[in-house]
Parts: structure tokens; sequence; C-alpha cells
């Protein structure tokens, strides 16, 4: 809130609304009606990113953001890869997470099919270095296709996943993005840290964000805001498209 000193005269009330409790629906009910693939650019994917926070701001608790969730910001994550064609991860993300196949569920896969999409979103990891961390789940399951998008180069070793490796000599994100809408990718789901969230916000290459917000404090100022890296070069705007509650827990979607 503001504080504001030395105003005078008559104040003009300032309607605001009440979020009261509604019925309750499923989450991919709630989210039916977002068809990130059918908003796609024709130079980039639909861009939607997801993020959790603090109520003071910290996107992780004990290096992990895992742990501020509960089932249902686990729900909602997993319901938003269910829209997904591809899956953006980053590698300190991944080694801090972990990852197995990401839409595990024989029912999502099915509302996939329904869709028209692979049952299996592509999962995307960017490593300029080329470090990877090979022992993650994520490698081990077979039917889970991976795109490494590097500045180096590399070659991966043999593991159970379909892995390809594509050498970027300008890894910008803007290249990037343009190389997966050139493979059909129209729908991306941001699933990494703040520091690749704020590099995307610097190219202005999200449309959407969802965040949870977690009725947790920490006060630990060396935990991430939800956007690292630096200033951004400009405020970004955002409208508010809805608010979800479960329990203490909020759900914010945002579009910018």
């Amino acid at each position: 809130m503001q504080i504001i000193g030395g105003r005078s005269g008559t104040l003009k009330p300032l309607p605001v609304s009440v979020l009261t409790p509604g019925p309750e629906r499923p989450i991919h009910e709630l989210l039916a009606d977002m068809r990130p693939h059918e908003q796609a650019p024709a130079d980039r994917p639909f861009v939607y990113v997801a993020m959790i926070s603090t109520v003071d701001g910290r996107a992780a608790l004990d290096g992990r953001s895992a742990a501020l969730g509960d089932e249902a910001d686990l729900e909602m994550l997993l319901e938003l890869r269910a829209l997904a064609d591809a899956v953006l991860i980053g590698t300190g993300t991944l080694r801090a997470e972990g990852y197995d196949r990401l839409v595990r569920s024989p029912e999502r896969r099915a509302r996939r099919r329904a869709a028209g999409l692979a049952e299996d979103p592509l999962a995307v990891l960017v490593s300029r270095r080329f470090e990877i961390p090979w022992e993650a789940g994520l490698f081990q399951a077979a039917a889970q296709r991976v795109l490494i998008y590097t500045s180096v180069g590399g070659d991966a070793p043999d593991v159970p996943a379909p892995v390809e490796v594509v050498t970027l000599r300008e890894p910008m994100l803007t290249a990037l993005l343009a190389e997966l809408r050139s493979r059909g990718v129209r729908s991306l789901l941001c699933e990494a840290g703040p520091t690749l969230h704020g590099a995307l916000h610097r190219e202005g290459l999200v449309d959407e964000l969802f965040l949870t917000v977690a009725p947790v404090l920490t006060g630990d100022p060396g935990e991430p805001p939800i956007v690292a890296g630096g200033r951004l070069p400009g405020p970004v705007d955002m409208r508010l498209e809805w608010a979800l509650q479960h329990g203490s827990e909020l759900f914010l979607r945002y579009a910018v």
C-alpha cells in the first residue's frame, strides 16, 4: 500500500471487487478456454510461465520451489503441462527439482490426444555450457523426447530418452523460440527458474504468467524473487485474468 501525505479536499471513493468463493470446478475445466496453441504468433510459440512465490516474494525454500506448493499447486502445474506442445526447463531447475516423464497420467495423455496434441510434450532444456544432469529422471523415460539448446555443442550419452542437441551460435531466446516454432511448437510452458523467467521478459517473450502465492513467510534474502538477473528494461504491465483459491493458497493468472 502507498502511504500518502499532504493531500486535502474531498476524496472520491474508489470501488473495489470482493473475490468471493463460487462453485468449485476442476482445474482442467477452468483452463479449458485457454487453448494456447491457437494463440501462437507466426514467429514463436505462445509462451506462458508457471511460478510460485511466498507472500514475501521468495521463489524457493531451501533452494527448491517444490517445497512451497501443496497438492493444488502441483495439480495446476500438471494441467498447464497438459496444454503445452513443449515445456521449457532450465538446467538449474532440472538439477534442483528433479523431473520425470512430463505427463504421466493416462487421463491427461488421453485429453491431449483428443485435443490433437502429442501424448507427451517436448522437454526443452537451455544450457549454454552443455552442463547437463544426465542422471535426472527426465532422461530415463523412453517416451519423453528431450531437445537441448546449447551454444557450445556436445553429444548426449546413451540414455533411454530420445535426446536431440541443437547448437545455436547466438543462444538468444528469441532465436530459440523461432527455431521451436519452425518445428511446429505452438505453445510453450516455461517452468524454468527466476533467471530464465527474467530473460524471457527482457526479450518481450512472455504472454501469460500463472503465479501461485504460497501462504508462507521466510524473510530469506538468499532466495531469489520470481524474476532475477537484473532490472528489466521497463516495468511489465499485466492484466489479472482470474484469481483462484484452494485453502490458503492463491492462484493468479495474468496476461502480459
